[in-house]
């Protein structure tokens, strides 16, 4: 099975409607069946039916898509127009793979696939946990802004610093992508190494 990972945020989108619990998270998982009898066959039928993302055109082992939301209201200050109250939130929505081996699998493409299927699974949780950082430092950000003379001045304010801590956001995650797509055939043999010493010892 080819060493293939590079799922990617898709969705990202800054939302000004609904009003979310202060730094909300909504998050869910949903699977895609897999299915073959060895090595070759799991990873054809990965790529067919792994997830599109338009951003790449390309199928991915998994994805996460991630959706900033929320809603500021202002009030009057003495030197203008403040900050009230920030409530952003944050939908995830990541999608993984499932196969159930058939029978008279061999033993090794069982623990091939759960090697890889684990890291498939922690790539993509910590997607979403990059997106919960940025969450937490936009809102405190938000939350911290100076004030403004005016409150139409204080939402452009506002505007200026969301879309940039969601620009941030979005180069952390490509960051992370790069550095996964170096060093994932390293890491994929680290671990399947590390399975096959622990069946062994056990």
């Amino acid at each position: 099975m080819r060493a293939v990972m590079g799922s990617i945020v898709v969705g990202l989108a800054w939302l000004w409607t609904g009003i979310a619990e202060a730094g909300s998270v909504n998050q869910e998982t949903s699977y895609f069946a897999v299915r073959g009898s060895t090595l070759a066959e799991l990873d054809e039928d990965l790529n067919r039916q792994g997830p599109y993302v338009a951003e790449t055109g390309l199928r991915h082992p998994g994805a996460t898509e991630v959706k900033f939301d929320g809603k500021v209201t202002y009030k009057k200050v003495a030197k203008g127009c403040a900050v009230d109250r920030a409530d952003l939130g944050l939908t995830l929505h990541i999608t993984l793979p499932k196969w159930t081996p058939p029978k008279r699998v061999s033993a090794r493409t069982v623990l091939v696939w759960r090697t890889l299927e684990a890291d498939i699974k922690r790539h993509e949780n910590q997607h979403a946990t990059i997106a919960k950082t940025w969450l937490k430092r936009m809102e405190m950000a938000v939350r911290n802004l100076r004030s403004e003379r005016t409150c139409a001045d204080m939402e452009m304010h506002v505007n200026t610093v969301t879309q940039r801590y969601l620009a941030g956001h979005e180069r952390a995650q490509i960051e992370f992508d790069t550095i996964e797509g170096r060093e994932v055939n390293f890491r994929l043999r680290r671990a399947l190494n590390r399975n096959l010493w622990g069946e062994a010892g056990g």
